[in-house]
């Protein structure tokens, strides 16, 4: 089989793993890709840790990832599949708000879908995201042009109360690729009391209160590298 994209050479039908706990969605999204003869279910499961177990024991083109799972945050498995493999993912939610979006796009997800997409659009999602594109919903789209927009409007030069210091840009960059607050302290040799006092300041200069907006923002204004 070969791609819908240009310039791919998939051959054979590509393996979709889904990652969703409702059991009647479940059953829909395989029916909707054992439909198209560009792809093919290689799993179908309702929780983090499941999912995690049948990637390592069969070949995945592609997850579907739900962000609301009951052992875990879709984003965080994103951030493991990453880490570990060349899988691309692809969130499908029923969640189009702004700290969402950020959080899933900061994982290092390939597109953001939302529930209601239809079935066609689906796979033409699916097949462009293995092409290498980026499809996200309208919805979605929508969040990421008005933070532009204010970004835009708000970016000034770097001032005394907005600059971080060396050791909150480098608290910044390591959750940037997915370690804990403990893992930071290690890594930095310092302690985690001393690791949540870094990540307090650096909330307050950048008018943020997640970790994902601090990630986001501190990338948009060229304080920390997006290469994580």
């Amino acid at each position: 089989m070969t791609g819908a994209g240009k310039g791919s050479t998939r051959v054979g039908p590509a393996r979709i793993g889904i990652v969703e706990d409702d059991g009647h969605l479940r059953a829909y999204l395989c029916g909707v890709i054992n439909q198209s003869p560009c792809l093919e279910v290689a799993f179908a499961e309702g929780t983090v840790a499941a999912a995690e177990r049948r990637v390592e024991a069969c070949p995945v083109d592609l997850c579907l990832v739900d962000l609301q799972l009951p052992d875990g945050n879709g984003a965080d498995l994103v951030r493991h599949l990453k880490s570990v493999s060349e899988i691309k993912c692809l969130i499908l939610t029923v969640l189009g708000d702004r700290t969402s979006v950020m959080a899933a796009l900061d994982s290092g997800a390939d597109g953001y879908l939302l529930k209601d997409t239809d079935p066609a659009a689906l796979v033409s999602s699916i097949l462009s995201t293995l092409d290498g594109y980026a499809p996200i919903s309208p919805q979605a789209a929508h969040f990421l042009l008005n933070l532009y927009q204010q970004k835009a409007r708000t970016i000034s030069p770097a001032t005394e109360e907005t600059t971080l210091t060396m050791r909150e840009q480098e608290v910044l960059q390591l959750f940037s690729r997915g370690l804990s607050y403990r893992e930071a302290a290690d890594v930095l040799q310092i302690s985690e009391h001393t690791i949540r006092d870094h990540v307090k300041s650096s909330y307050r200069k950048l008018k943020v209160h997640s970790r994902s907006e601090a990630i986001f923002e501190a990338r948009q204004l060229g304080i920390i590298s997006s290469l994580g």
